[in-house]
């Protein structure tokens, strides 16, 4: 009997063993943004994306979800698939696309703004630079992304600046709703900044 209690004690220990040997699962998300589709509207202006600016505190691999107004939580098994900035970029990017189908669009880390989209390369072209002041992600309540952005002409000329908070509520209190209020976050800050393009174009 006690042959088996001693056996039974080392099976025990080794399962608690083999448990805490086992890594955490990782959680990866991605944004959400419309694919690229090729536009049959012929381009009448370019348009050149600057790669977005995020505060270093939550320009991470990792999720920072905020646990009251001075702390921060910031756990490793919840990730970004990519950079936030990197992804925030291409949403932006490709939002705009949508909104803007007479606009040749491209970004400062993507294919080249030099490079002519008409045979006489004639086309005006305008950039945007967007900077994200403040990202709060408060767990089961709301997303709140402060943003300010300008539209300058080829000569760096400064031709509009917004400044605008948008708010996203989470549906549930898991990781798994931030991405997509985060993704809508975008699409609104894109909407946005495809109205101010389009103020100065007219």
């Amino acid at each position: 009997m006690m042959r088996s209690t001693h056996v039974l004690t080392i099976s025990l220990a080794g399962l608690l063993l083999a448990a805490c040997a086992t890594p955490p699962v990782e959680h990866l998300y991605r944004l959400d943004y419309p694919l690229s589709s090729t536009s049959q509207a012929e381009p009448q202006y370019e348009l050149v994306v600057a790669s977005i600016k995020l505060p270093e505190a939550v320009n991470r691999p990792q999720l920072v979800i905020q646990k009251s107004a001075t702390e921060s939580l910031i756990t490793d098994e919840q990730r970004w698939i990519a950079p936030l900035d990197e992804q925030l970029t291409l949403a932006l990017t490709a939002h705009l696309r949508t909104r803007l189908p007479d606009a040749w669009l491209s970004s400062d880390t993507g294919i080249s703004a030099s490079i002519a989209t008409t045979h006489n390369n004639s086309l005006p072209r305008y950039q945007v630079k967007v900077q994200i002041d403040q990202l709060l992600i408060h767990s089961g309540e709301q997303l709140t992304l402060e943003a300010s952005w300008v539209v300058l002409d080829s000569s760096r000329k400064l031709l509009k600046r917004e400044h605008k908070v948008f708010t996203t509520r989470l549906n549930s209190q898991s990781y798994e709703a931030v991405a997509p209020a985060m993704s809508e976050a975008a699409k609104q800050l894109a909407e946005q900044v495809g109205v101010s393009v389009v103020g100065v174009r007219k």
